[in-house]
């Protein structure tokens, strides 16, 4: 039960944060949750020379940071030296370093360095941080004047909205910074001006003594947070009151993957009521948009999401129009219906599937089972909840596979999914696959079961082996005829594994190089971070890795496998790279095209309503400046979205998340 304290509070909270800056600093001990798994901890201390000391650990199967940062700070709380020291989420090794001494602040990192004359007022923004820093930036924020304050390297922070809520009849305040993402994030502080939790639908903080208020916490945030896009859906969403017609334009036919130039596309309500070479008659209140010069083409698909709030504009300016949800928490429920209303901008959500792994200490983020039993009852709870896929993780137990197919089956679900630990591609789908979430999972299929895949082996032993993997030879043969017998789609997010594969830290992430410098200066720097760690002398031996990931794609394309385009990365830009990718391995960019358009449509039981722009079908398109047909790449120059009849601009969705067009 939450209690807004009055308006007065916030002033007498205002006018004690110089005095909270100096009060004594007590240790405190957190715990990190992933989901409801305990996956972590977080500790914060002052050490005996007064320098603040953060530690903090998680474990993603397998993957996680482990990082121990020391932060002191001058009279004002102004940062005058930090040294962090540990391994990132990928496991390599990390050294940060800033200090601040007569006018000039100097920071340097794995991935980047530099310098500035400043008179030390600027609040350092590391590229390792914990919430450690995040507390003492909060601070600093709370005592400075327009709770505003100037970054380093670039960019301000400010605090955009501070609520004071009574929960548990413990006083806090949710505090909302901007100037980090493309969204605010929030954070819950306390009386003293520390930080009581953080916490997520993914990932929370918070003490050991108060986790049980995680629900309730993250309850009250989600309205705050409902609040803020349902402003952005009203002020960005444009809804015709008469027809739209799109005149003059060139139109991507996905069923034959041919260019029909000197289209006109009369768009009605949410349906697309005709399409031809002329229009008699256009209605004196109609929306008329000329496409001379553009290409039209059905809204895209991207299939592997994880799906969040934040996410959907995003989606809707890079043109993405319909997502399959690849595992989430039962939050996707509520986020498809404000997305489905325009509550929230965002695509549809036209696959929803239900993640299940076995408990253990590498199950992924969700619902985890000890027993096949207890797996059939999740999977008849989540075609309940109207499920239509089962997602399968690296922890099962391969012996389960095909009693779960089998029930999976029976309600006319698909079950895809990682291939479990110390079980081959080819076993899962005798067992019952229909689906291969990753191409990585492909590649292991022809190294050693034995090689526990819970872990990052999945990515390292691909990373050291697949360059030598014969794509002529009689066991890759087999395994392709295997997947033509069995009609298994693979699912592939190859660009994931560029950056992965081929960059050290300093580098920018291949999948993101294109369009770094459209995005704010603080996401920008989180792409420079590199990949896996790269054995001395195995640089050239990882990235032919990744090339010979390419080729396993064209060669599958050319057989007849579907192939289904999908990101599990950030919005709608990956998407673009994974396109860009397919053509790289030689499929045309036609046939990449249909793969994102018409083939996930039939793919998802959704050709009748999307996929192509005929007559009677849904309303779901793009223009795009130029022609992605000769150049895959003018994908990302996308013009105008229609999603369900309703116009959105990308520019000014782009303009909302301090994104730059392409323009």
């Amino acid at each position: 039960m939450k209690k807004f304290l009055p308006l007065i509070a916030l002033a007498i909270l205002a006018s004690c944060q110089e005095s909270n800056q100096s009060k004594e600093y007590t240790s405190r001990d957190y715990q990190v949750f992933m989901r409801d798994n305990l996956a972590g901890s977080h500790t914060s201390s002052m050490d005996s020379e007064g320098n603040y000391v953060f530690t903090f650990e998680f474990n993603d199967r397998g993957r996680g940071p482990e990082i121990l940062e020391k932060i002191s700070l001058d009279d004002q709380g102004n940062i005058t030296s930090l040294d962090i020291s540990g391994v990132n989420y990928l496991k390599d090794t990390i050294a940060e370093s800033y200090s601040y001494s007569d006018g000039l602040a100097e920071w340097k990192s794995t991935s980047e360095a530099g310098s500035k004359a400043t008179n030390g007022v600027p609040f350092y923004s590391s590229v390792n941080s914990t919430l450690g820093d995040n507390e003492l930036l909060v601070r600093r924020l709370l005592s400075s004047e327009n709770h505003s304050l100037e970054l380093l390297p670039s960019g301000t922070a400010a605090i955009s909205n501070i609520e004071a809520i009574m929960v548990d009849s413990i006083p806090l305040r949710l505090v909302e910074i901007t100037g980090f993402g493309f969204t605010p994030f929030y954070e819950w502080v306390d009386e003293d001006d520390r930080i009581f939790a953080s916490v997520s639908s993914w990932l929370s903080i918070i003490s050991k003594e108060h986790s049980g208020m995680i629900g309730t916490l993250l309850e009250i945030q989600k309205e705050k947070e409902d609040a803020f896009f349902a402003s952005l859906a009203k002020e960005l969403t444009e809804t015709p009151d008469d027809q739209v017609v799109i005149q003059n334009v060139t139109l991507f036919d996905s069923k034959s993957g041919q260019l029909v130039p000197n289209r006109s596309v009369v768009i009605s309500g949410n349906q697309i009521e005709s399409v031809s070479s002329e229009i008699s008659t256009i209605s004196e209140g109609a929306i008329v948009i000329d496409g001379t010069g553009k290409t039209l083409l059905p809204g895209l698909f991207d299939n592997h999401c994880h799906v969040q709030k934040e996410d959907g504009l995003l989606h809707l300016a890079a043109g993405v129009t319909a997502v399959r949800d690849m595992a989430n928490s039962m939050e996707l429920l509520e986020i498809k219906k404000q997305f489905d209303e325009n509550r929230n901008i965002g695509p549809r959500v036209v696959t929803l599937s239900g993640f299940i792994d076995q408990k253990g200490p590498f199950a992924g983020p969700g619902l985890t089972i000890t027993n096949v039993a207890e797996g059939e009852e999740a999977i008849q709870n989540y075609k309940d909840h109207g499920y239509q896929q089962i997602k399968l993780y690296s922890s099962i137990d391969p012996s389960w596979v095909k009693p779960l197919a089998k029930k999976a089956h029976e309600l006319g679900m698909k079950l895809s999914g990682h291939i479990p630990a110390h079980m081959l591609a080819e076993e899962a789908i005798k067992d019952g696959f229909d689906e291969i979430q990753h191409v990585n999972m492909v590649a292991l299929n022809f190294l050693s079961d034995t090689i526990d895949t819970r872990t990052p082996l999945r990515f390292s032993a691909v990373a050291e082996n697949t360059h030598a993997l014969d794509l002529e030879g009689p066991e890759f043969i087999s395994f392709v005829k295997l997947l033509k017998e069995k009609g298994i789609e693979l699912d592939p997010t190859v660009s994931i594994f560029e950056g992965m594969f081929s960059t050290k830290a300093g580098e920018p992430d291949p999948q993101f190089e294109a369009i770094l410098d459209r995005l704010p200066i603080q996401v920008q720097r989180g792409y420079f971070s590199g990949g896996l760690p790269i054995p001395e002398g195995k640089e050239q031996q990882y990235k032919d890795s990744f090339d010979k990931l390419l080729e396993i794609l064209y060669v599958l394309h050319n057989q007849g496998v579907t192939l289904l385009p999908g990101t599990d990365a950030m919005p709608g830009f990956a998407l673009h790279k994974e396109l860009e990718n397919y053509v790289k391995a030689g499929i045309p960019a036609n046939e990449v095209l249909q793969l994102a358009t018409i083939t996930s449509a039939e793919v998802t039981s959704m050709d009748q309503q999307l996929g192509s722009i005929e007559a009677g079908k849904l309303a779901d398109l793009i223009l795009v400046d130029g022609n992605p047909v000769e150049n895959i790449s003018d994908i990302r120059r996308v013009e105008l979205t229609v999603k369900d009849g309703k116009l959105y601009r990308p520019k000014a969705l782009y303009e909302a998340l301090g994104i730059k067009h392409y323009k």
